[in-house]
């Protein structure tokens, strides 16, 4: 307790700072629930939620972790709690569904045949979720305050809190920031375990590391970031290690290894214990058989685009380029300021380097090998490194106007170019680019179009008069849900089968198909393209970023296009010309 009380005193900072540093990031966390509520208002329910929340229901009522054992169960579990708690509606899968574990059929029955809205349940699962993005802000300033000061904190929780990556993912039920809590937990506890060494601190990053590996299983990343930053401090012999109690001969190699080689023995001992807890103490064969279908699935790949590319196997270089070109020019320009300039102001030390550069360098290293490219959220760990890196600039004490605008301007131009795009925060991408408006031509799937636009459908329809359209949509949420009267169009994987039976009138006086963008992008049928014939028309109306609205009235050859799309699929002719 002695020791503890000790390292609590060392975090007190004088109370006139501390109070101005304490409202500020008051204020920060308050405008990121803000956009967080904003965006689950908006966004309809995308492409995994109902998995992942049914996944997770499931665990709590049955105890039986068939669904979805390709993630872990923590994160799931802990976004479905407030539904059990609160609400408790039954759980009556599908006999057939749930002895395959078919998790996308079972996970659209409970969402759409509940006894809630579908929106009620959404919101109570999706607020847990915004819970942790505010934990991620929180502790990226915590972190930066703890190497840089007050300035520094502040400038960290303002660039996470206004990332809109970090909002989009925080306001979902998906796995991704509550991995990324984790895995950035866990660095940080070891670099205080470095800083003030003691027992309790290098079990603390041990069960951080247990919480990481039960929340995704790319988690297991962290092995080698933890491996390889005491290697480095090891082989370095410098700052990294300067507070190893490393025995009587501490410059011996031999003596560091054997210390680093303990820490590292600790943290694992530390961290196993969580799987079992997070199994409901069933033991480590269902994380075992979880990360072997997760194996299987990453060497598998998955239908991909990338630049006008098509691919199941990935690019070497592709989770780089969706870094460069969806996180906000002003973040990219203050983290490049920061290494640049690493010995102005409070300088970048050796230790601060290693624990908050490793990490980004074990993530993207490991993507170049990926398969599954499919979206940026699987590099989200790397950002709150990123921010608290940049938060150094906040120390840098240049002539006043070269200080506004290597700190002010970039961080200002960030603030613009996230808020601007709310709530449609999934489908950011920076002014490198074009914007959102023009991310289709980059990339697709989480990066652009989740299915999230859909409840905006039903909204132009209302708003154009328009009874019945035409509809090619990428998402697991049932249109006819929302309201939505529609013809099916062939599309990538539709859950909501067989689709309505409605069809567009021969003489209706508007014929108008909405079409997601993952579909537009033929990404699931580039070997016999559906829907190229669109790309030389116009749309005349985008329902957010991720659904373009055609008008097909008077297109004779457009209506021919679509009617063939049926048959390709063998599921044609249906009539969609006037005869």
């Amino acid at each position: 307790m002695a020791s503890i009380h000790a390292f609590c005193m060392r975090l007190v900072s004088p109370p006139a700072a501390t109070r101005a540093t304490l409202g500020a990031g008051l204020v920060l966390l308050v405008f990121f629930f803000i956009q967080g509520a904003l965006f689950i208002r908006a966004n309809s329910p995308t492409y995994d939620e109902g998995m992942h929340l049914t996944a997770g229901y499931s665990y709590l009522a049955t105890g039986d972790f068939r669904l979805e054992p390709q993630n872990p169960p923590l994160i799931k579990l802990f976004l479905a709690l407030p539904l059990f708690l609160g609400y408790e509606p039954p759980f009556n899968p599908d006999p057939e569904h749930w002895r395959n574990g078919a998790e996308f059929f079972v996970g659209q029955d409970f969402l759409y045949r509940s006894t809630l809205r579908a929106d009620q349940t959404l919101f109570l699962s999706r607020l847990p979720n915004l819970f942790l993005g505010g934990l991620m802000v929180a502790l990226n300033g915590w972190w930066a305050y703890r190497i840089w000061g007050n300035s520094a904190a502040i400038l960290a929780m303002a660039l996470a809190g206004l990332d809109p990556n970090l909002v989009a993912h925080s306001s979902l039920v998906t796995t991704d920031t509550g991995a990324a809590l984790f895995i950035f937990l866990s660095v940080y506890l070891l670099w205080e375990y470095v800083n003030f060494p003691r027992w309790w601190l290098l079990a603390s990053t041990g069960v951080a590391v247990g919480f990481a590996l039960v929340a995704k299983f790319s988690a297991i990343l962290l092995l080698p970031m933890i491996a390889s930053v005491l290697g480095i401090a090891v082989l370095s012999g410098g700052e990294g290690c300067a507070y190893l109690p490393l025995g009587k001969q501490p410059n011996k190699l031999t003596y560091r290894l054997l210390h680093a080689g303990t820490v590292l023995l600790v943290i694992l001992v530390s961290a196993l214990p969580m799987i079992p807890l997070a199994y409901f103490l069933r033991g480590f064969e269902l994380w075992l058989f979880g990360f072997q279908r997760f194996m299987a699935l990453a060497q598998l790949g998955q239908p991909a685009f990338f630049l006008g590319e098509y691919s199941y196997q990935g690019w070497w270089n592709y989770f780089v380029v969706a870094f460069l070109i969806k996180t906000p020019i002003g973040t990219l320009v203050l983290v490049a300021a920061s290494l640049i300039f690493y010995r102005v102001g409070s300088s970048l030390g050796r230790r601060e380097a290693l624990f908050l550069l490793v990490p980004v360098a074990v993530i993207f290293f490991a993507t170049t090998q990926a398969k599954v490219n499919i979206g940026l959220r699987h590099v989200l760990p790397v950002y709150p490194f990123l921010f608290v890196l940049a938060s150094r600039l906040a120390t840098v004490h240049f002539r006043h106007w070269l200080t506004s605008f290597v700190v002010a301007v970039p961080l200002v131009f960030t603030a613009i170019s996230s808020l601007w795009i709310a709530p449609h925060q999934l489908a950011y991408f920076n002014e490198f680019v074009g914007g959102p408006a023009q991310g289709y031509y980059y990339l697709a799937d989480s990066n652009l179009d989740w299915g999230q636009d859909l409840k905006g459908v039903k909204t132009y329809m209302e708003k154009e008069n328009l009874p019945i359209i035409y509809l090619s949509y990428h998402g697991t949420a049932p249109p006819s849900y929302y309201g939505i009267r529609y013809q099916y169009v062939p599309g990538a994987w539709p859950l909501e089968w067989p689709p309505p039976a409605d069809k567009v009138p021969a003489n209706a006086p508007r014929k108008v198909l909405a079409i997601s963008v993952y579909n537009l992008q033929d990404v699931a049928f580039s070997y016999d393209p559906l829907f190229r014939w669109l790309w030389v028309r116009n749309p005349i109306a985008k329902i957010g970023y991720s659904i373009f609205v055609y008008d097909l009235t008077n297109d004779r050859e457009g209506l021919a296009k679509l009617e063939e799309t049926y048959v390709k699929l063998g599921i044609g002719p249906t009539p969609v010309m006037s005869r």
